[in-house]
């Protein structure tokens, strides 16, 4: 078994298509309950069942690599805004963990009890940036945006898009904190730091935010409550469950 220890996240990430064996996945189906297996089969293109199957996988063998557990045994809820939580069986270590996936990526955050999120992006999507950023983003964050070069702004945005999603996930309330109500600052150099508007009760203080990037087409973005302590110590590693 792996240990983690309090002031550490370790971040696992697999992408899809280097899981194409027969037995490899026939494996992965034995691993889901019959709540994943109905969700599995409710996806109507191969693809998306196939990311759902590898993101199930991920999550519940890596889990398995700091407790006691197979990881067919994992239980799993919610908290009221949907953010999935373990929930049995009962003594495991306090563990927390956050899933993403982008463009074939897939990643799965660990921490021991400290509130965390993670969320990845493919840079080569495309989207409306600008229109985007106006109707979500804080007016400090457009107005960032909006200072730099063109070729400059389809990068940022993501940074901004990874960060804001990263943040919500580790507060565990999604869309009910008003994205426009959170802004970070991305000043060369310095440390990602956040600042809060009116409608947020937060200590930006508390918080801390790691970028890093899989190659060049994919964006990470953390979110790590540390509290009054040091910076958490991040470690990011490649696998292929069960492999």
């Amino acid at each position: 078994m792996i240990t983690i220890a309090p002031d550490q996240a370790h971040l696992w990430y697999v992408f899809e298509d280097r899981v194409d064996d027969a037995d490899l996945i026939m494996r992965y189906h034995g691993l889901m309950n019959g709540q994943e297996r109905a969700r599995h089969e409710r996806f109507l293109f191969a693809h998306h069942r196939h990311q759902y199957l590898v993101t199930r996988a991920l999550c519940r063998t890596t889990l398995s690599r700091y407790a006691d557990v197979e990881p067919s045994r994992w239980e799993f809820g919610s908290n009221k805004h949907g953010r999935p939580e373990i929930v049995g069986p009962s003594g495991v270590p306090p563990l927390r963990f956050n899933l993403s996936n982008s463009g074939g990526l897939i990643v799965c955050l660990i921490t021991r009890v400290i509130d965390a999120g993670v969320d990845v992006e493919d840079l080569r999507r495309r989207a409306e940036t600008l229109r985007i950023a106006d109707r979500y983003f804080s007016p400090a964050e457009v107005a960032a945006l909006r200072t730099l070069p063109a070729d400059r702004q389809h990068r940022r945005f993501f940074e901004y898009w990874t960060l804001k999603e990263s943040y919500i996930k580790a507060r565990g309330m999604g869309l009910a904190l008003p994205l426009d109500q959170f802004t970070f600052h991305l000043d060369a150099g310095e440390p990602i730091t956040i600042s809060f508007g009116p409608k947020i009760e937060d200590d930006p203080r508390a918080w801390q935010f790691e970028r890093r990037t899989v190659g060049e087409r994919h964006l990470m973005a953390i979110a790590l409550r540390r509290g009054s302590g040091p910076p958490l110590r991040i470690d990011v590693r490649e696998t292929v469950p069960l492999r």
